[in-house]
């Protein structure tokens, strides 16, 4: 591991430099000042030697005007003009720059002549670089938001979460913010966009904030891993101990090209990838739309379940479609997940909830009980199944409507913190009472989502951390 690793400069400075800072509302070094006056906590300084004032701020001709008084520059100018700005950060004092920047080692040879220009700057100077050609960091406590897209409000939007972020594409980040974060799909601790690691790279963002309380679990994009034997090193200390999912872009050759015209970056031997993931005990996804919907899982329950199957590997379906069982089943078992036949005594109890004539079985069909005796029979029959030590998790599937005013939210929330078991549910129904739904049980930390195969691989991430951590516990 290098011994350089001490990223607090990046996620929590005192002072702040925007440069190529400007009032034209069009260009990213507005909207990064424009954030960063708007929601950070110390000083915050526009650098642009044709201004004298912007936004209200006054202005500075160049860096070396600022000696002393600057921790961290944030950099918005032509490729060209970054060595300069560097030199400029060397002779002020800065300690880190946030180069936000395209036009670097993934546009050609004279992009990397500029970009080794900047290495050697960098090391001359102690200078930490992050970056090139990315929308840089946000950290939720205390509060920085760089990215050079405008978020008015983002520090009264976002609420400090515990969910950790990395992405190596830069405008993949700014989306992931924006389409995911700001919107309240979950909350985050740190989100990390490192481009084309000059400097800073998965290794050193994911070690730090492994280590970080905040943050309790981790997603990240990745096109490369450049220090592979220091990634596992990091993700082996973290297994069992805070999850890991990785999207790892380039798994043949036609994207492996894309990703070295996009980051300049360089793709390994999938299979070897992810063979050493898994050892690892990363989580492994292959699109972006799980990656979040595993940070969305992790951010309301980050910590492992209680298991009391042998395999910690069982799951029971509770369900009012019969056919959406039999599909669950189906993807149950696609993803290695068993969907044991339940043991006695649950099957006597939930014979106490069915009608006599339907005997009850996994998955439990509980629609012609709910008919009976309403809604109700879903906690009832939720109760006896996370009692089964069978079952180490179930899968709820109910119906969106008018009926949710009388849903047992509270009832299902109690009976799922008791059980110490994982929850997650599928909805399908009327769309005008699907977000009404996933906000109630979002507060149990029950995710909700709306597609099943997204359900199975949000149970079976939840299932193998904590089987991890069953390991890891049990090793001591």
């Amino acid at each position: 591991m290098r011994e350089r690793n001490d990223l607090d400069i990046f996620f929590a400075p005192r002072r702040v430099a925007v440069v190529g800072a400007t009032a034209n509302k069009a260009k990213g070094g507005y909207n990064i000042l424009a954030n960063m006056l708007e929601s950070f906590a110390g000083p915050v300084y526009p650098v642009n030697p044709g201004r004298d004032e912007i936004l209200g701020a006054r202005c500075y001709p160049s860096l070396r005007e600022l000696a002393g008084k600057v921790d961290l520059a944030i950099v918005f100018v032509p490729a060209e003009a970054v060595p300069g700005v560097l030199e400029d950060c060397v002779a002020a004092g800065v300690q880190a720059a946030v180069i936000e920047s395209g036009g670097f080692a993934e546009v050609g040879e004279r992009g990397r002549e500029i970009t080794r220009r900047c290495q050697e700057i960098a090391a001359r100077g102690n200078l930490r670089l992050w970056g090139p050609n990315c929308t840089g960091l946000v950290c939720t406590d205390p509060f920085i938001f760089t990215p050079f897209m405008r978020a008015p409000d983002a520090h009264k939007r976002l609420d400090p979460g515990n969910l950790g972020i990395i992405a190596q594409s830069g405008m993949l980040a700014a989306g992931f913010m924006f389409q995911y974060v700001l919107s309240g799909f979950f909350k985050v601790s740190k989100a990390c966009a490192i481009g084309n690691k000059m400097d800073v790279d998965e290794v050193d963002v994911l070690d730090y904030i492994s280590k970080d309380d905040r943050t309790k679990a981790v997603v990240a994009y990745l096109e490369s891993i450049n220090r592979g034997s220091e990634f596992l090193e990091v993700a082996r200390a973290m297994r069992g101990r805070k999850p890991l999912a990785v999207l790892k872009g380039g798994r043949y050759e036609e994207a492996a090209r894309a990703a070295l015209s996009h980051t300049a970056s360089m793709a390994g031997s999938d299979e070897v990838v992810e063979g050493a993931l898994r050892q690892a005990g990363v989580v492994r996804v292959h699109d972006f739309h799980d990656l979040m919907n595993l940070g969305k899982a992790f951010s309301l329950h980050p910590g492992p379940f209680r298991l009391t199957s042998p395999r910690g590997d069982g799951v029971a379906v509770v369900t009012i479609t019969g056919g959406g069982g039999v599909v669950t089943t189906d993807l149950l078992r696609d993803s290695g997940l068993s969907v044991p036949v339940l043991e006695e005594r649950t099957l006597k109890g939930l014979a106490e909830v069915f009608p006599a004539w339907m005997p009850p079985s996994n998955p439990v069909d509980i629609w012609p009980a709910i008919e009976q005796r309403g809604p109700a029979v879903f906690s009832e029959t939720l109760r006896e199944v996370l009692a089964d030590d069978r079952v180490d998790g179930v899968i709820l599937l109910p119906f969106a409507s008018r009926l949710l005013e009388i849903y047992p939210f509270e009832e299902i929330g109690k009976i799922k913190r008791e059980s110490g078991k994982a929850v997650v549910s599928w909805v399908f129904g009327d769309l005008r009472f699907f977000v009404e739904y996933e906000t109630r049980m979002r507060e149990h930390g029950i995710p909700v989502f709306i597609d099943l195969r997204s359900c199975v691989l949000a149970l079976r991430a939840y299932l193998h951390f904590s089987r991890l951590a069953r390991e890891t516990s049990a090793a001591g």
